[in-house]
């Protein structure tokens, strides 16, 4: 059996697994039950190597720990160097969709039973225990759980035994109106098959076929459809996605628009080649900005509310095009002509702008200037020394920082080019003297010669 404990250690990135530790203290602290579910487990069962988002379910009330998450954060606890960047809360599910300010994005939601009274209306919810929520999820492969309370931590439950049917490489529905009930499972289904090359179980494909005969996928809610199309841009390969949803005649049930647009599947390859040259890169948006590119501004407006869904996220997609032209005028023009200016001019731009810059501006100055920006300057910055510089004799603190700041755009404009100049010019800039210097070897204390 694995490791989970040490799944969990080896491959989340060390951001997934500081907000997991944080979580699974302030759950304790609370005295509720707290386990890893779903998609990450899956994949950590699976080996992949990259895991994405985060989903938790909490036996009780998840408010508990978002009010002392929240708090915590405006206190300056233990969790304030994270803070929330975002926010989304469904009271109908007692769940919250969380963007932590390191980059990792979580689902916190109540352990619950869901009954489906007909197909396609939305469940009746109530709170449950974990196995019972495990049991009524959408396929076997996402109906495993991970402990993460101090006496259990790293104990698998796997009530429907997902872990054999990923080693099948199968997804396995738990019961025959599993799809029918919740169409978007449909959707679910295609794209999970898709990304992990898992085929239906035997049964699962015939209540495909049902569902299929039935026209269920055409009965998604607008919630539903924005969902699944979030999920589906939030893939690595949303062409391919949207490609195989086309071909089946799937699309009008996500967006009957979508559905009669011409869809540039090629450009989404292209922002995924992009976006896996930078490290973090989030490539949502672009996707975003991709699909909806040939439609009206009305349209664009009304998918930016159904599938991006905060004011801050659908202000930045729905301006990338206004932000980038006017952008790129300045960075190919002379004020960009140092590196130091083109350090200066795109620090503080939100990484998206920077990537949707490389993916539509073929100009030879944009490229050379964004990419090293991003990926140049970068290493360059991690190797100013740091803790050598702290034992000169300045306090850290923001003079320090302004000081370091100043050296790295010199060092950028080859103003510095060896380590003895770096450390004479921070000398200077901080005010400290020289050190004495150091006796000739070949004289005495009082400057005679040795006999």
């Amino acid at each position: 059996m694995s490791d989970y404990n040490f799944l969990m250690e080896s491959r989340l990135s060390p951001q997934q697994f500081q907000v997991l530790t944080h979580l699974a203290r302030l759950a304790h602290s609370q005295g509720m039950n707290l386990y890893l579910v779903g998609g990450a487990v899956r994949d950590l069962t699976y080996g992949q190597q990259v895991i994405r988002d985060l989903d938790f379910a909490v036996e009780g009330n998840p408010q508990k720990i978002l009010r002392h998450l929240d708090a915590r954060r405006r206190s300056g606890g233990e969790l304030a160097a994270l803070g929330t960047a975002h926010l989304r809360l469904n009271t109908r599910l007692n769940s919250a969709e969380i963007s932590f300010s390191n980059g990792v994005r979580a689902e916190i939601a109540m352990t619950r039973n869901e009954v489906y009274t007909k197909p396609g209306r939305r469940p009746e919810i109530s709170p449950a225990a974990v196995f019972e929520d495990l049991k009524r999820r959408d396929f076997s492969a996402n109906a495993m759980a991970v402990s993460l309370h101090p006496n259990s931590r790293g104990l698998l439950l796997d009530p429907t035994n997902g872990a054999a049917d990923i080693e099948k490489h199968e997804l396995r529905a738990l019961h025959s109106r599993s799809l029918l009930g919740d169409p978007s499972r449909i959707y679910r289904l295609l794209r999970l098959g898709l990304r992990l090359g898992f085929k239906p179980e035997e049964r699962t494909q015939t209540w495909l076929e049902t569902a299929f005969e039935n026209h269920a996928a055409e009965r998604l809610d607008p919630e539903q459809q924005g969902r699944e199309l979030r999920a589906i841009l939030q893939e690595e390969n949303p062409g391919r996605v949207l490609k195989l949803l086309a071909t089946r005649g799937l699309l009008a049930g996500l967006d009957r628009k979508l559905a009669v647009a011409k869809l540039p599947y090629e450009q989404f390859a292209k922002i995924r080649s992009i976006a896996h040259a930078v490290a973090g890169a989030d490539a949502f948006l672009l996707n975003f900005h991709c699909l909806v590119a040939k439609l009206s501004g009305s349209e664009k407006n009304r998918l930016a509310r159904k599938i991006v869904g905060d004011r801050k996220s659908i202000k930045m997609a729905l301006g990338l095009e206004a932000a980038a032209r006017k952008l790129a005028r300045v960075l190919a023009s002379p004020k960009a002509a140092l590196p130091s200016q083109v350090y200066t001019l795109l620090s503080g731009q939100p990484l998206p702008l920077l990537l949707f810059l490389l993916v539509n501006y073929r100009e030879p100055k944009i490229q050379t200037r964004v990419k090293n920006y991003l990926l140049k300057y970068p290493p360059m910055q991690a190797r100013l020394p740091r803790a050598e510089l702290q034992t000169l004799g300045l306090e850290p603190g923001l003079k320090f920082e302004r000081i370091l700041a100043r050296l790295f755009l010199d060092q950028l404009d080859g103003k510095i080019k060896t380590h003895q100049q770096l450390v004479k010019e921070f000398r200077q800039l901080a005010g400290l003297k020289e050190p004495p210097a150091k006796p000739h070897a070949g004289k005495t204390a009082r400057g005679g010669k040795k006999r």
